[in-house]
């Protein structure tokens, strides 16, 4: 594992991704974090996990995230679980006077997401195209990839898994999960053309593993906070 640890607050992320795809923010959203270091980005691509978070990339080693990921944001946040996590993502802490989707789309990018039906109205003025399984969000996924400037998509069978184990799932059937959905985002990063970024955004863990820490990694054991995993596809890849 070689990517770096940056701490921010999940409040920064809509002014991130504005700042990747080269558009300005409105004066009144926390200034995002500071991803220069990449190319200029064409698209990005937003893949949020439920129930995904630095306890479950230390236990169950997904092969692709941890081979391409170059930073790993963790975020703090007030509350980490999927309903905020989405609402900070959106708006930032001006949950009034700013849509993220919707204002992308006002600058004259393309914006579309991807997630159960009753998630509809997240979308703004963006477009939404329903899914009603993790593997229907696969498919979308794979037909709308290098299609919009901006891409959401959520998986959710983390969180079903956790809800049909009161929240402590068998380890074998969390680790399977989880690599399954790695070796699709692995697909949609071989997919991917030049100059995308993909932002793999977990909202916070569910379970204390009772892990043994060392060196860096001593850190991590208290940070069941959201995190997100940064990959970029440069140009000639």
């Amino acid at each position: 594992m070689t990517f770096d640890s940056i701490e921010g607050y999940m409040a920064q992320m809509p002014a991130t991704i504005l700042s990747r795809l080269g558009l300005g923010s409105p004066s009144n959203l926390v200034p995002g974090i500071d991803l220069s270091t990449y190319e200029p980005t064409e698209r990005v691509v937003i893949v949020h996990l439920d129930n995904f978070g630095l306890l479950e990339v230390v236990l169950h080693k997904p092969q692709f995230l941890l081979k391409e990921a170059r930073q790993i944001l963790t975020l703090d946040t007030p509350d980490g679980f999927a309903a905020n996590v989405i609402d900070e993502l959106i708006h930032g802490t001006q949950q009034d006077g700013f849509h993220l989707f919707s204002y992308v789309m006002g600058q004259g990018k393309s914006a579309v997401l991807v997630d159960r039906e009753e998630q509809r109205e997240t979308a703004g003025t963006a477009t939404f195209r329903p899914a009603d399984s993790d593997m229907r969000t696969y498919i979308e996924t794979a037909k709308l990839l290098n299609r919009s400037d901006l891409l959401y998509i959520h998986f959710l069978d983390f969180d079903t898994l956790y809800k049909e184990h009161t929240n402590r799932p068998p380890l074998e059937l969390a680790q399977k999960l989880l690599h399954r959905t790695d070796r699709w985002l692995l697909g949609f990063y071989k997919q991917a053309r030049s100059n995308t970024l993909f932002l793999i955004l977990g909202n916070q863990g569910q379970r204390d593993y009772g892990l043994k820490y060392e060196g860096k990694y001593q850190n991590w054991a208290p940070a069941n906070v959201p995190i997100c995993l940064v990959i970029f596809k440069p140009s000639g890849e």
